[in-house]
């Protein structure tokens, strides 16, 4: 707690997830029952688990294709039925949260800061920038320290509100912590990089169908582990400089990558991105797949980021079709490889494979 107050002038609340997190807040808001909550399509499906496991109705949003953030236009048009929304930095670039606010005019809005840890918005961190936030530290996440959430929230009754409901959540036991820790290893030999895509992906998907080691669906409320806890405070106060090498990485990705058949990151004048993950778009879902399978084949791995969401919410949401933008970044976007330990060698492989891979599409 001291580190996160010295870094952001402020204490969190921690709980064992990022979906814990939103849950806990949404319940803390005391909704009406089945009360529609606002939230991109494109985003990771658990955050539409965690709306409806608070026992609300996830009322998808579309996003735009520059920083795949909420997109305002398509906000106001579903603004009038909504009681709250989730806002997420997808791949650590800040949404416009100035539009955003504007049109939610009093709406509780939720910062959704999984992958947006130091990405800054008006020189202000995300996070702090509406009335609600979460963090996640998950394995796989920017930090990956296994498991563990923080929630920040500016109104004081508010904060007491999510305590009360914190306070009510199980911590593990030494036999918890065993098995969470058997769990986390497993996770993150599957999720880990440089095998998280192509390979590792596909096989830690397979697993968790038969183990649910991501909790995709349906997911038990708890509080931090000690051991978590201490991982996380270990590693963030020092993490800044591997967002600050990572987002390097980018910029050298973006200056070296010549390939005209795809999009590359942009980043608006008042954005910082940390760059989480580096995500280009092709211009259709055989191209994707085709430049997918060339970098397999030279050793770069890549990631298909959010191509099941589809599935997810015309299966168990009931999705009508009325997100055109999200649909073509399910199947269109492609993450390649910007990590912090990558060497100078590694990135030059990655922009060639890159630029010659698009060459063929």
């Amino acid at each position: 707690s001291a580190v996160f107050r010295k870094l952001f002038g402020s204490e969190p609340i921690f709980t064992n997830a990022g979906r814990t997190s939103l849950y806990a807040i949404l319940k803390s808001l005391e909704l009406p029952p089945r009360a529609e909550v606002g939230v991109p399509l494109y985003c990771c499906p658990v955050v539409f688990d965690a709306i409806k496991q608070a026992g609300l109705t996830p009322r998808f949003v579309d996003v735009n294709l520059d920083d795949y953030g909420v997109s305002s236009k398509d906000l106001e048009r579903r603004v009038e039925s909504l009681k709250a929304l989730v806002v997420v930095h997808m791949f650590g670039h800040p949404a416009d949260m100035d539009s955003i606010l504007s049109v939610c005019d009093g709406i509780p809005v939720i910062e959704d800061c999984a992958q947006s840890l130091f990405t800054k918005y008006k020189g202000a961190y995300t996070g702090f920038l509406s009335g609600y936030s979460f963090f996640s530290f998950r394995s796989g996440k920017y930090i990956s320290a296994g498991e563990g959430s923080a929630i920040f929230l500016k109104n004081s009754s508010g904060i007491e509100s999510v305590k009360s409901i914190v306070d009510r959540f199980e911590t593990r036991g030494f036999i918890g912590d065993i098995i969470h820790s058997a769990a986390t290893y497993v996770k993150s030999t599957f999720y880990k990089r440089p095998w998280y895509g192509t390979i590792g992906y596909p096989l830690g998907k397979r697993i968790d169908q038969k183990m649910n080691l991501t909790a995709k669906t349906g997911f038990t409320p708890g509080r931090i582990g000690k051991s978590d806890l201490a991982v996380v405070g270990h590693r963030i106060g020092s993490f800044l400089s591997k967002v600050m090498k990572q987002r390097e990485n980018a910029e050298y990705l973006l200056g070296n990558i010549r390939a005209q058949k795809l999009a590359l990151p942009s980043e608006r004048p008042e954005a910082w991105s940390n760059f989480s993950q580096f995500a280009i778009r092709l211009e259709n879902e055989g191209k994707r797949d085709q430049l997918a399978t060339y970098l397999f084949e030279h050793g770069v791995d890549s990631a298909k980021y959010g191509d099941e969401v589809l599935d997810v919410v015309k299966q168990e949401y009931g999705y009508s079709g009325d997100c055109p933008n999200s649909e073509r970044a399910s199947k269109t976007v492609l993450v390649i490889p910007n990590h912090y330990t990558l060497s100078r060698k590694d990135l030059d492989h990655v922009v060639q494979c890159v630029n010659s891979g698009s060459k063929l599409l």
